[in-house]
């Protein structure tokens, strides 16, 4: 209990912003010299005062770095932290994200999307491993199960009747199914909108253990574009997000090697 208290009163002059990569609201917080628990009581204290906020990573005041509260790899977050670094304005940077080791390089362009490139360099041998009826593509720090259309359509409608229910049901199948140590696994839905897939991505992170119906999902997006190309052989997708903004995935392609996924899309201060 004493180290409780001591950890509350450590984190009481908070200093956070909340930005929108086009859904999946994101709480950053400046600087990230908090123990775990720490972290956690942070992410819960917001979570709890912003019930639209789904995620919560920590900026480093002294080098580039994001560090989710999960340890996850986010690729959201990471749009989101690259738009404050540079301060909304265009311009390049590296940084380090938690859930990988590869340092991740971010732009601010000029008609204010944020894009983000993914060093995966992974032959998709490696990338790609199929476990019941999901594709799963191993993303650093986080593992992506793409149901198709048809499968996805029960557990869309399941959604939209009892969102909570299907959440424990879905989290189940990831535990019993999937069965990945990854630190956040995620499940995409797939649906059709018009010509594009919409995705529908709930995502448990274990260490905080939180599971979200997600109004955006970067990393589901980048496995949803790996999943479309193994399908259909097509290196650029929109991706329609359930905020109803778009992410676009470029995929960069070398004989059966995927070397490096470019993702950008909107991100705003709310």
């Amino acid at each position: 209990m004493n180290n409780y208290k001591y950890d509350l009163c450590s984190i009481e002059k908070l200093e956070y912003k909340i930005l929108n990569p086009g859904g999946n609201k994101t709480a950053i917080i400046n600087g990230n010299e908090y123990t775990n628990n720490q972290k956690k009581l942070i992410n819960k204290m917001i979570m709890d005062k912003y019930p639209q906020v789904e995620q919560v990573g920590f900026l480093s005041n002294k080098e580039n770095c994001l560090e989710m509260a999960g340890g996850e790899f986010c690729i959201n977050a990471t749009r989101c932290a690259v738009f404050e670094y540079l301060k909304g304005r265009v311009g390049k940077i590296e940084l380090s994200v938690s859930g990988t080791d590869k340092k991740i390089i971010g732009k601010v362009l000029e008609d204010k999307m944020v894009e983000v490139e993914l060093n995966i360099d992974k032959k998709i041998s490696d990338l790609v491993e199929l476990k019941k009826d999901f594709t799963c593509i191993k993303i650093d720090g986080i593992l992506i199960a793409v149901l198709d259309e048809e499968k996805s359509q029960k557990y869309i409608q399941k959604l939209r009747e009892n969102e909570e229910a299907t959440k424990v049901e879905l989290k189940q199948l990831m535990i019993d199914e999937i069965n990945s140590d990854e630190k956040a696994i995620g499940i995409m839905l797939l649906e059709r909108v018009s010509k594009n897939i919409k995705i529908n991505p709930i995502v448990w992170v274990k260490e905080i253990n939180t599971i979200f119906y997600e109004t955006a999902c970067g990393s589901g997006s980048i496995g949803t574009a790996i999943f479309n190309y193994l399908k259909n052989n097509e290196k650029e997708i929109e991706i329609v997000q359930p905020s109803g903004y778009s992410i676009y995935v470029r995929l960069e392609t070398e004989n059966e090697y995927i070397k490096n996924a470019i993702l950008r899309g909107i991100v705003k201060e709310e």
